[in-house]
């Protein structure tokens, strides 16, 4: 059965339409509404919370407008059906846009709090800070965004563990989207020259980047440049990079059910057998194996 709210849509849009479906539902720290409207016109942005927006959008296109982010223009981003919106808490976003006249999002709201108490385990060295991102397309966050939507008409007593599972793995990935920090050894790569090569391998993990080209991003020679990012990460480039494929393939692998032979090649493995291969001699355990436990952890 699903829950019908009584309260009005998320204020973050205003504009001529009407709203034809609005389902609403609170666990805890976490707030989803599941909003289809018609007769939508431009639409005016008004965005300064004390917690985190992630906002799904389900259906239509939005095709022109203008952004502004703690009153600074930023570009345009257009937004189709399964594109991830991420305002963090405290930031001022505002403007207008204009798309399909029928529309459905899914908006999810994040207390802070929740997110700080999950990876607190974590370095606040090793976390970069998070920064808005105005529409992506991310298949981990997509995925879990629709896994939020879908517990809003479920009464299950588990329902707000499933949830708040579902916000830390979009979050997970939200850090790893973002800009690599971590405290600069003597002798190692320079924090900002860190932050480009990391960004750089994690845009093109199907990509076989190069060493000429990493080191290049960072400024230096390729000796220079392989001593100071080892010193800085423990590894060399090469390690690294089969690390970030592997971690990508897990996520891929626990939240989807794509073919092994795709979530491969979307993670920069040449085939199967190649993924199979690395991902036992890092993990000790198969694709098919990590699958079927990651699967029987989430029924436990």
């Amino acid at each position: 059965m699903k829950v019908q709210a009584t309260s009005p849509p998320p204020r973050f849009k205003a504009g001529n339409c009407r709203t034809i479906v609005h389902e609403q539902r609170t666990w805890r720290h976490v707030q989803a509404d599941l909003v289809r409207r018609t007769g939508l016109e431009a639409e005016e942005i008004a965005v300064k919370s004390d917690r985190h927006l992630i906002l799904l959008n389900l259906k239509g296109n939005t095709e022109r407008g203008e952004h502004f982010l703690d009153e600074r223009r930023t570009g345009f981003v257009s937004r189709r059906p399964g594109a991830v919106l991420f305002v963090p808490a405290g930031c001022h976003w505002k403007g207008w846009e204009v798309g399909a006249s029928t529309a459905a999002y899914l908006s999810i709201t994040i207390d802070p709090v929740f997110v700080v108490d999950v990876f607190s385990r974590m370095a606040t060295s090793m976390l970069p800070t998070l920064s808005p991102d105005l529409g992506c397309e991310d298949t981990i966050i997509m995925n879990a965004a629709r896994g939020i939507g879908e517990e809003i008409g479920d009464q299950n007593p588990l329902s707000t563990m499933v949830v708040e599972s579902y916000v830390a793995t979009m979050f997970a990935q939200l850090f790893r989207r973002q800009k690599y920090v971590a405290t600069t050894r003597k002798g190692g790569l320079a924090a900002t020259n860190l932050n480009r090569v990391i960004e750089k391998i994690d845009d093109d993990l199907t990509s076989d980047l190069s060493l000429g080209q990493l080191a290049a991003i960072a400024g230096l020679s390729i000796p220079h440049f392989c001593r100071a990012f080892k010193q800085t990460l423990g590894c060399p480039p090469h390690a690294f990079i089969v690390r970030r494929r592997v971690e990508r393939a897990k996520e891929y692998l626990r939240f989807s059910t794509m073919p092994i032979t795709e979530v491969a090649l979307l993670c920069g493995f040449s085939s199967s057998s190649h993924l199979a291969n690395t991902f036992r001699r890092e993990t000790g355990t198969t694709p098919q194996d990590f699958r079927g436990s990651s699967l029987d952890k989430s029924v436990e």
